[in-house]
């Protein structure tokens, strides 16, 4: 090491030299201010270990302190957030299954009233009190409903003879008086409805009660003799209030919700479940804008709840489920007893850590430091010879094997430095030296173009200026973008240059939307593609004939090549095509050097550049032996 610093300049010597007394005079003060240290530990016990122990506690403390909280508070919200989805569906389910039970008894109505014998018996034998024909009536409904059916009582009223049958509860025929009150709000509705069901809440009194103080929900449908005749009986199937409770407690049991409340009630905001709730809920509920928010503060106590609703088309039922905040809270205490809990053991054992982290570091560097006072450059590059500091698994061995790794590292930070500044200059070097040999290529094409102008050849002249051009365009940085009118300029410089050289077995046909001059898009995206036709379409028996068509659309951009060559083979279109969609850019980086464009590289780029919000189309045209199809290649891509 010491005949390598020697032999290098005096300027790397003298750099050197200042790093080195810096990395020594830094260590310097850090031993001192250690040493201090471990002298005021001879006079308070507590200075080194407390102090370290203290700053790591106060730190990792205040990280458990967030880390806690960010748990509490993700915990507890997304606890929220699933609560409010699993009432969300919890509402749906019950709404669904009270539509179900709601259609069941429908279907019975629809099957009793399309049976010709139950109509007969009903309008023409009933006032004959035949005991065979009243328990074929019966056997007729349960061949319908079945023995075990869903409903609570079902009543058949005719009110051509003020009559009624009974089913259910109770069996028997006999004649039924119309209350005013049931005849106005049951009856004449129900008729009105022309045979569709009639639901009638609990709060309205149904046309026939079995039993007294039962709540239930009355479906009602008027019916006639015949399908067209005129309405002159009613049938009414009652379900009890008890069975829609069964229903939704086995709802809540099997959702785990045990703790909400459900409520039903109707269009008119009569109440369904439970029958006796009381208005006001049902018009605070009813107001609440349950559609855009679920949580509200309730306004009969003084908490929070959350507050789910699904209406029935069918039905116009308003189902509502309500959970209260007092559950809500009994969850968050226990995320916070859990954080608090995960808090005090992390602490502990933290608490721990530190102590013997502290003990670790805590040590006497006297020694360290008489032999730091000896370093200097002809031994940074030798081990140190010092035997072990005499203390088994102490704090000593372990400061002297870190002063060893020091004088290690220190000796690579050397070697990294002059590395370091050795490539730097070579860099520089080889940069001054690409820049003076590209401004020697320019200044010599441009000679050349003086030289063919004093001899007026005007020709050599342009070529030189076109090809220089050229290169001053495809050098400058292609992660940079262009103008429309600068990429076409380029690639109208190769085609004049091509048609200077292959005369006239070569054409180009230029279609171009003026519009298109200050749209913004990748460089070298329309020569490339062009080099390509001219370099794998070109044959001596045809003339090229290249089109290049340019426009906006629907707010794209549109570029459109297209060469009469005999086109891709298959397998060269399968390769691209697979090359494109394995790319991975996430896991990949594209080269895009100018050297070697090719078609893959061009699609890479404009995903790159607009982010999957471009055109790319790649395809043979179909042609005939004497004048073939060729390639057609689209790109383009969203105008910003």
């Amino acid at each position: 090491m010491k005949q390598f610093l020697l032999s290098v300049s005096p300027l790397y010597k003298s750099i050197f030299i200042y790093y080195i007394e810096e990395k020594l005079i830094f260590f310097e003060k850090s031993v001192v201010f250690s040493l201090a240290g471990f002298r005021l530990k001879s006079i308070n016990f507590r200075s080194l270990k407390a102090t370290i122990a203290f700053l790591y506690s106060v730190v990792f403390f205040v990280l458990l302190i967030i880390v806690c909280l960010i748990y509490y508070f993700t915990s507890y919200y997304n606890f929220l957030d699933n609560h409010t989805r699993s009432s969300q569906q919890l509402t749906k389910i019950i709404s669904n299954q009270l539509d179900d039970t709601i259609d069941q008894v429908n279907a019975y109505q629809v099957r009793i009233l399309e049976s010709p014998d139950i109509l007969e018996y009903i309008f023409e034998q009933a006032d004959e009190h035949s005991v065979t024909e009243e328990w074929q009536f019966r056997d007729d409904l349960y061949s319908i409903v079945g023995y075990n059916y869903e409903f609570y009582h079902m009543n058949i009223i005719n009110l051509e003879d003020s009559t009624i049958h009974t089913f259910g509860e109770s069996y028997y025929y006999m004649p039924y008086t119309i209350t005013y009150d049931a005849m106005e709000n049951i009856v004449i509705p129900t008729i009105e409805l022309d045979g569709a069901k009639n639901i009638i809440p609990p709060s309205t009194p149904c046309l026939h009660a079995p039993r007294e103080g039962v709540p239930v929900i009355s479906v009602e449908r008027a019916f006639g003799r015949y399908p067209l005749a005129a309405k002159t009986a009613v049938i009414e199937i009652q379900i009890e209030e008890s069975t829609l409770e069964d229903m939704i407690s086995d709802l809540l049991y099997t959702y785990d919700n045990a703790n909400e409340q459900v409520i039903i009630f109707d269009k008119d905001l009569n109440p369904i479940y439970p029958s006796t709730l009381a208005d006001s809920k049902i018009k605070y509920y009813s107001s609440l804008d349950t559609e855009h928010k679920t949580r509200f503060q309730s306004a009969f106590f003084d908490t929070g709840e959350i507050v789910t609703a699904q209406t029935s088309e069918e039905t116009g039922f308003t189902t509502m489920v309500i959970t209260s905040e007092s559950y809500i809270l009994k969850n968050r205490l226990t995320y916070l007893l859990i954080c608090c809990l995960s808090f005090l053991g992390a602490f502990g054992i933290l608490m721990f850590t530190t102590y013997r982290l502290a003990r670790r570091i805590s040590r006497p560097i006297t020694i360290l430091k008489d032999r730091m006072s000896r370093l200097n450059l002809e031994q940074i590059d030798t081990e140190t010879d010092s035997a072990p500091m005499p203390s088994s698994f102490s704090e000593l061995d372990v400061l002297d094997k870190a002063y060893t790794n020091m004088q290690h590292r220190l000796k690579k930070s050397l070697d990294d430095a002059v590395n370091s500044r050795t490539l730097t200059i070579h860099s520089q070097m080889m940069a001054l030296q690409a820049q003076m040999d590209s401004h020697f290529l320019y200044n010599t094409l441009t000679i050349i173009s003086i030289f063919a102008e004093d001899n007026d050849d005007e020709q050599v002249a342009s070529m030189c200026i076109k090809l220089t051009q050229m290169l001053r365009y495809i050098t400058e940085d292609i992660s940079k973008d262009t103008t429309f009118s600068l990429e076409l300029a380029h690639t109208r410089n190769y085609t004049d240059l091509i048609s200077i050289r292959f005369g006239k077995d070569i054409s180009f046909d230029y279609q171009i939307d003026t519009a298109l001059g200050r749209i913004r898009l990748p460089r070298l995206i329309i020569q490339p593609i062009v080099e390509n036709c001219v370099k794998y379409s070109r044959k001596p028996d045809r003339i090229l004939k290249i089109s290049i068509r340019a426009w906006i659309e629907n707010g794209f951009w549109c570029i459109n090549i297209q060469d009469n060559g005999d086109g891709f083979s298959k397998e060269t279109l399968d390769e691209i095509d697979e090359k494109i969609r394995h790319f991975n850019l996430d896991t990949e980086n594209p080269v895009l050097s100018i050297n070697g464009m090719g078609l893959v590289n061009i699609y890479l780029r404009l995903k790159l550049y607009y982010n999957d919000k471009f055109y790319f189309k790649l395809e043979n045209k179909t042609g005939n032996p004497a004048e073939p199809g060729g390639v057609s290649i689209t790109i383009g891509g969203k105008l910003q």
